[in-house]
């Protein structure tokens, strides 16, 4: 039927003198990877917003087995132990004729757990296989934007565009950067289906690569979530396919099967009910009624919908088959068909892109504009005006440069047999057969439920791609639902762009005795949105929770009474006027984005017990945008990712996050210190504060120099004294050894009220600077006398401005003298003041504006002090001689009074602080005076410990666990039953800073204890012992 169209494809690639040879390269570029293997098989988990689930690098998303499905299968929300599905997978297939045998067959390409075909002999299973090149070799999972130990350290040079510059950068949908909050990454082929290259068949889609088997399909897949509050129940799936084979297919068609599993660990399958609708164009499914949850009801089983958003295009049957007013667009042509990629502004008019001037999407192959955090200079297509590939809006990133054929059929049917009639990857025919029916199945209720999504039938020439995509949503409820799939098509429409939230803060965090410190840096708030394409930044949330998931923090709900916000222990945000509740809201419940309190950069938190496990998280937020669209975008939250098994075990910590336990130090307990900070050395007048961030890390007794570096070097013998301080360095001197320490250097941009510069030896600095030298009136006036005149320094304004002024970075004196006991410089008029540059140490010639034109030096007259630069006398300092401001009477000033004009100078080169520091440390006699303290919490132990962490999945006993506190840092521990059987001993030999060890009430043989009264015998060598009880009651 198509066979004309897929010659007249051939062609035109054939033929083509740029676009076609490019094509055909780039092409052979991916017929010359290494082929799938089983052997590259990595399993995963995505869970950057309130979905979390299982996914493998073969395409298949969730996973049941023995029984049951894995419980973070589509688990939502996170923390739930609900999941939704059992399986899904993509599915490819076409119509072939077998040159073997001349029959037609209908090879389906896909991966799943069960009913695949298989080699007779092998058992090796014919699926789809991940292609190498795209993770890192050593990691377990597939490569995920939010953990860059998951990349592969070089990208598969058959990506397109991709060179030597894109190692170490995430490869995302639009060029260097993940454009969604986390996504994951992966390539796929069909190359291990050897079911049609078999006799009688003999289909070899590569006739030079007898290797290859199935269709010769190569599929790119790509998850994407986002964190938003709109977009949290959401996650995406992208596929784009390749047809490397040597022909192309006629009839093509792609498809997602889903097998549902709502409840999940809580039900056996058997009483789902799905339906579609074709209203809302979303299939769903429900339990009815709503399972409770594990534990509680505190998570009610929700519903999951299944969205078709983009389908594959049919660009060569003269139809407008999206009905977009466009026929035959083609996302491969090299052309802007619907005219919405925008050039730079050029606000200047010199016809060319300047720094200065918004690029929107004209940044370039690489994706990357001068705002995004991994910029590093211009690259090809950058600012020049013109589309190329690779910037947003334009062909392969623009979902409408495609004539899409929209989904075709629906199946819902009941999943209950394997026969060779049923939907199974291993039944090919059924497969095709169902797709080529252009049926929509509408409901099915209590039923084990597959769901399988069919578009087609298209062609996919040769050397040809297509794409289709999919989101799965989950909602309270129907009516929640629908407002999530109203956000499933404004991420699509966007073209799977989504309000980014500032870039993510790095948090650290130390425990302490009942506190946890906080700190972090500041990168968050150089954010820039290419969404909304400004800078948004706001403010930071501190969360703190007792789940790795922070749900039990969830608690602002909107009008319905779903939870749509966490409640922060603190929030700190910009002075900027953007302060109380986001005006858009989500159903009733809106943001809080501050209270216009300025920014911190830490925080203690001193509401922890100790021997509990805390979680935290540093979310930065941004301003939102009340004003786009017709409602108007809240703000947007970084995420919080942790990691845990189910066993609980965390697994990964993102770098805004943190797994903290507060514990009492070991008696006798000293901690460390920072001693003999000096007064700034040189010229500069602002403040160091040295912060200890670890105190297991301070050194003893080490000296550390840190030294000041400037734009203009030689500040005192030149003009040039508008300088600025950009950076400092910090060296070292420990047990005689004088070390430059270069991690601890820091820039200009650390400079600020409560930031600190990297960490080092356990310590941090905070560096207050003065940006520019000027007086500091608070802390000039009279040091000396009751004069009550209103003397301070004056701008370059009005009758005495002066293109000379210079303000020279020093302190001066004015020391007042009988009148007439000296003169001014020049005009030689008599005054009764010597003015003095106590910086430098010697007097300075001075001459005064005489306001009053009288050729006397009386009030209201300026006085100017002189410096001597390059030579030359300049102006340096103008100091008002005013009355008092609002006394009765005035107190002139007198011979024997001082004046100080002091002045805030940045530091410049050659700057310097010292400091020293004292390690942590354990006072042997206090320590055995503090043996008495040592105690067992709980005691007694009554069934369970408020601090004990639970599973991931809440079910079963979880840990038990009792602690032993105030110990000192090196001792043993035996317990004995109240018989005096030893069942176990516990060896501590830990930092000063830990004063306890925790036991899980297992023996040594394994066993757990039973309830009862035991006790215990502590031996510290060289302070003492102890003997002591503790109960475990039923």
């Amino acid at each position: 039927m198509f066979k004309w169209k897929i010659i007249l494809i051939n062609i035109f690639v054939a033929s083509s003198l740029i676009l076609g040879q490019s094509l055909d390269q780039q092409y052979e570029n991916y017929r010359n990877e290494p082929l799938g293997n089983k052997l590259y098989k990595k399993r995963g988990v995505l869970q950057g917003n309130l979905v979390r689930s299982v996914f493998e690098n073969t395409g298949e998303l969730g996973y049941w087995v023995d029984g049951a499905a894995i419980t973070n299968s589509g688990e939502w929300p996170k923390g739930s132990k609900h999941s939704y599905i059992d399986g899904c997978t993509p599915i490819i297939t076409a119509r072939v004729v077998a040159p073997g045998n001349n029959n037609v067959i209908h090879p389906a390409q896909g991966a799943y757990r069960e009913e695949v075909d298989k080699d007779p002999v092998t058992n090796e299973e014919w699926v789809m296989r991940p292609v190498p090149g795209y993770v890192a070799p050593s990691s377990e999972s597939p490569a995920i934007s939010s953990n860059k130990s998951t990349w592969p350290i070089t990208w598969s040079r058959a990506l397109p565009l991709v060179d030597d510059s894109w190692d170490g950068y995430w490869y995302g949908y639009f060029g260097k950067k993940s454009n969604a909050d986390e996504e994951t990454f992966f390539v796929i082929d069909d190359s291990k289906d050897r079911e049609f290259t078999r006799p009688p068949y003999l289909y070899f889609p590569v006739a030079s690569m007898p290797d290859r088997g199935g269709l010769g399909i190569r599929v790119e897949i790509r998850g994407l979530q986002w964190v938003n509050v709109l977009a949290e129940d959401i996650i995406f799936w992208h596929y784009d396919i390749y047809n490397l084979a040597d022909n192309g297919y006629d009839s093509t068609y792609f498809g997602f099967y889903c097998d549902t599993g709502v409840g999940g660990y809580y039900d056996a399958n058997s009483g789902d009910f799905a339906s579609y609708d074709k209203t809302l164009d979303i299939a769903y499914a429900y339990n009815d009624p709503p399972l409770g949850g594990p534990v509680s009801d505190r998570y009610k089983c929700g519903v999951v919908g299944y969205a078709f958003l983009q389908s594959p295009g049919n660009s060569y049957n003269n139809i407008d088959d999206d009905e977009d007013g466009m026929v035959d667009e083609d996302m491969n042509d090299g052309k802007d068909n619907n005219n919405d990629w925008v050039a730079y502004e050029d606000l200047n008019g010199n016809g060319k892109w300047d720094t200065n001037e918004p690029l929107n999407d004209d940044v370039g192959k690489d994706g990357l504009g001068p705002f995004d955090l991994e910029y590093v200079a211009p690259d090809e297509g950058e600012g020049d005006g013109q589309p190329t590939t690779g910037e947003p809006n334009f062909d392969t990133t623009d979902k409408d440069e495609s004539d899409q054929i929209g989904l075709t059929s629906l199946a819902i049917q009941r999943l209950a047999g394997k026969g060779t009639k049923d939907i199974w990857l291993k039944n090919d025919d059924v497969i095709y057969q169902r797709f080529q029916v252009s049926k929509f199945d509408t409901v099915l209720e209590n039923a084990n439920i597959q769901i399988l999504f069919g578009s087609g039938a298209f062609p996919l020439g040769r050397n040809d791609n297509e794409r289709f995509s999919v989101a799965l949503a989950f909602g309270d409820d129907l009516p929640d639902l629908v407002f999530n799939k109203e956000t499933v098509q404004q991420i699509y429409n966007a073209d799977y762009n989504f309000s980014r939230p500032p870039n993510k803060p790095t948090l650290k965090a130390v425990a302490g005795d009942r506190q946890v410190s906080l700190f972090w840096n500041d990168i968050a708030e150089k954010s820039y949105d290419p969404f909304l394409r400004k800078m948004d930044f706001e403010g930071y949330l501190v969360l703190r929770s007792r789940e790795p998931e922070f749900q039990d923090i969830k608690v602002i709900t909107d009008s319905k009474a779903s939870p749509k916000y966490y409640k922060p222990i603190a929030q700190f945000d910009l002075k900027d006027g953007i302060k109380g509740p986001d005006p858009v809201g989500v159903n009733g419940a809106h943001f809080w984005r501050g209270d216009d309190s300025g920014l911190q950069h830490s925080y203690i938190d001193n509401d922890v017990v100790n021997g509990q496990v805390y979680y935290y998280a540093l979310v930065a937020y941004d301003q939102g945008d009340p004003s786009r669209g017709t409602r108007g975008l809240i703000p947007t939250e970084t995420t919080k990712i942790i990691e845990a098994d189910e066993a609980g075990t965390v697994t990964r910590i993102d770098i805004n996050c943190a797994m903290v336990t507060p514990n009492s130090p070991v008696a006798g307990f000293i901690p460390s210190e920072i001693t003999n900070i000096s007064d700034p050395q040189g010229l500069g007048t602002g403040k160091l504060n040295v912060t200890v961030i670890n105190g297991d890390e301070v050194k003893e007794g080490a000296n550390y120099k840190i030294t000041f570096n400037s734009s203009n070097a030689n500040i005192l013998a030149s003009s040039k004294t508008r300088f600025r301080t950009t950076d400092y360095f910090v060296t070292r001197n420990y047990n005689g050894t004088v070390d430059t320490l270069t991690d601890a250097s820091a820039d200009s941009s650390t400079f600020k009220e409560g930031i600190l510069g990297n960490p080092f030896d356990g310590i941090a600095l905070n560096v207050l600077n003065y940006d520019t030298l000027a007086a500091n009136n608070a802390k000039s006036g009279w040091i000396k006398g009751y004069s009550n005149y209103n003397l301070h320094a004056v701008p370059d304004t009005g009758v005495i401005k002066t293109k000379s002024d210079i303000r020279y970075p020093a302190d001066y004196q004015l020391e007042f003298v009988p009148m007439g006991s000296v003169t001014t410089t020049y005009t030689k008029i008599p005054i009764n003041f010597i003015a003095k540059n106590i910086t430098r140490g010697d007097t300075v010639e001075v001459e005064f504006f005489d306001i009053n034109k009288n050729k006397t030096f009386d009030l209201n007259d300026v006085i100017i002090l002189l410096e001597k630069v390059d030579g030359k006398l300049t102006y340096a300092w103008k100091i008002a001689y005013d009355g008092p401001i609002s006394s009765p009477f005035a107190a002139p000033p007198v011979a024997g009074d001082i004046f100080l004009l002091s002045t805030n100078k940045p530091f410049t080169t050659g700057d310097y602080f010292t400091f020293t520091t004292k390690s942590a440390r354990v006072d042997s006699d206090s320590a055995k005076k503090s043996l008495d303290n040592v105690n067992v919490v709980p005691n007694p132990y009554i069934v369970t410990n408020k601090w004990e962490k639970r599973t991931v999945a809440q079910t079963g006993r979880g840990e038990r666990r009792i602690d032993f506190i105030n110990l000192p840092a090196k001792c043993e521990i035996r317990i004995f039953t109240i018989t005096g059987a030893l069942i176990k001993t516990l060896y501590k030999d830990s930092s000063p800073t830990d004063g306890s060890i925790s036991w899980n009430l297992v023996t040594d043989d394994g066993m757990d204890i039973a309830y009862g009264v035991y006790i215990y015998h502590l031996n510290a060598p060289g302070l003492g012992e102890k003997i002591g009880k503790f109960a475990v009651i039923k």
